[in-house]
């Protein structure tokens, strides 16, 4: 009786270990989109909110494609917003990109592309975890068209980041460069 209890409380304590794991906000590649109050939620002209059951549900109908099912299987979460700057202040939305570019970078998230170009910006980190990638965010701006935030949490192959790109249509990640390897390693 004693060993059945002992081995109850320890599948208890592994079970809740590997639901707290699970959870999305725990994942290092998840950013707090909500909490970083970046766009208005109501002038939201775009809003994609792909996680758990649903993006294994993906996963599992792209078994016809195996090279997009697995990098489907390999992600926890997408979430696109778009916002249209039509009517918008511009300024506060440029402001916030800033902000939400100095909170990644204070939390250790890597630069791998920052573009300025006659007003319109653009920004990729990559969020690594022992070398590999937990999660990708894009920032962009496109002076009065419309500011963009994409969210990848899980791991992701960056070859096949132009893959995602095509399914998903969002045509801002297309040309995700991939990450620097550590100093001493050679690429794979």
């Amino acid at each position: 009786m004693r060993k059945t209890i002992i081995l109850v409380v320890i599948l208890l304590v592994l079970g809740t270990a590997a639901g707290q794991a699970q959870k999305l906000t725990d994942q290092p590649g998840y950013v707090p989109l909500e909490q970083l109050d970046l766009f208005p939620k109501d002038k939201l002209s775009l809003e994609i909110n792909i996680e758990g059951a649903l993006m294994s549900l993906i996963a599992a109908g792209a078994k016809n494609d195996p090279e997009f099912s697995s990098l489907m299987a390999g992600l926890k979460s997408i979430t696109v917003q778009a916002i249209p700057l039509k009517g918008m202040d511009e300024a506060t939305v440029r402001t916030k990109i800033g902000r939400t570019v100095r909170w990644l970078e204070d939390r250790g998230w890597k630069s791998t592309m920052r573009m300025r170009d006659k007003g319109e910006e653009a920004y990729i980190y990559l969020r690594e975890v022992d070398g590999k990638i937990a999660g990708m965010t894009l920032l962009t701006l496109d002076p009065g068209q419309e500011a963009v935030v994409i969210n990848i949490v899980g791991r992701i192959d960056p070859a096949q980041i132009g893959r995602l790109s095509q399914r998903l249509n969002l045509p801002q990640i297309k040309h995700t460069p991939a990450p620097a390897p550590p100093p001493g390693k050679k690429p794979e």
